[in-house]
């Protein structure tokens, strides 16, 4: 009996360490490297990353123009033609993807932020003090969020800083439910209660146990935020409310003018910005299933 129980303890753990299995990371990266669709969208993301940073350094400046060159369709000299104005489009593109990335990736950066240590102390602090912090987060949602960022960005200026801002601070909402919503199942955990019996305080607590035990879900909401965030920003720029003249959004909104003339320069931006968007979103909901405890590895 005793050499079966040793066989199947040995058993559960790998490279002959009894009862000792891969860490959650480990097992979180095993799952993405096996998902075929996660594997992709990275690989589209870096290589898009790539052209963005890079590719612009071995292109025309993105805003001379050459007027001979007028609304030329794609070819070898343009891949991805001429604007109205003789510039090249690929160079817009890739310099307008470089503003669209920062944007998502700020923007993002600022909510989850807000947003984390707002969730963290409504959630695991009294009672009284949930429900105020909560009633403040109902009362935000219950504005219309694009609305705040037009009247911020007219407020205080069109400025990039400005946008950064505003968007990140109509983003923190949603994450700060989330992660309320995890610490508050957290707290009730034996390891925090056996914290607070040792008279840890509760800001370490929050620091070293609870704020670590929520970052996987903080990261995949990152993850599924930054495409929208980039969407906000492209949905303002077509309205004419921009930081720049050349973003994904901007060239879209200038490409609709030349709809039937130059179809170029509404599909090669929007085509960009579609495939961004969704390897973003397919990375994410790989993400989301990797850290998922109760998935199995296929």
């Amino acid at each position: 009996m005793n050499a079966a129980m040793g066989t199947t303890t040995a058993a559960a753990g790998p490279a002959g360490k009894p009862g000792i299995g891969p860490s959650p990371g480990r097992l979180a990266i095993r799952k993405l490297w096996r998902d075929k669709r996660a594997v992709g969208s990275t690989a589209v993301l870096l290589l898009l990353t790539l052209a963005v940073f890079l590719g612009p350094l071995f292109l025309p400046d993105f805003e001379k123009q050459v007027l001979e060159a007028q609304l030329l369709p794609p070819s070898a000299a343009h891949w991805m033609g001429t604007d109205h104005l003789g510039r090249d489009v690929l160079a817009r593109v890739l310099k307008g993807g470089q503003l669209s990335l920062a944007i998502g990736l700020i923007g993002t950066l600022i909510s989850v932020v807000v947003g984390t240590c707002y969730g963290c102390v409504s959630g695991f602090f009294h009672e009284k003090v949930d429900l105020a912090m909560m009633r403040v987060v109902d009362i935000l949602y219950s504005l219309p969020y694009m609305f705040l960022v037009i009247i911020l960005m007219f407020q205080f200026g069109r400025s990039i800083y400005v946008l950064f801002v505003a968007l990140g601070l109509v983003q923190w909402l949603t994450v700060a439910r989330i992660v309320r919503g995890q610490v508050l199942a957290l707290k009730k955990e034996e390891f925090i209660l056996a914290a607070r019996t040792l008279g840890v305080g509760s800001f370490r607590i929050l620091l070293r146990h609870v704020i670590p035990n929520v970052m996987g879900v903080v990261i995949v909401y990152a993850t599924l935020t930054v495409p929208s965030v980039i969407l906000q920003e492209a949905f303002l720029s077509f309205l004419g409310i921009t930081v720049s003249s050349c973003t994904w959004g901007v060239l879209i909104a200038d490409g609709k003018d030349y709809m039937d003339s130059a179809w170029w320069l509404l599909m090669f931006p929007g085509l960009t910005l579609t495939i961004c968007l969704l390897c973003m979103n397919f990375l994410g909901d790989s993400l989301r299933d990797a850290l998922d405890p109760t998935a199995k590895i296929n």
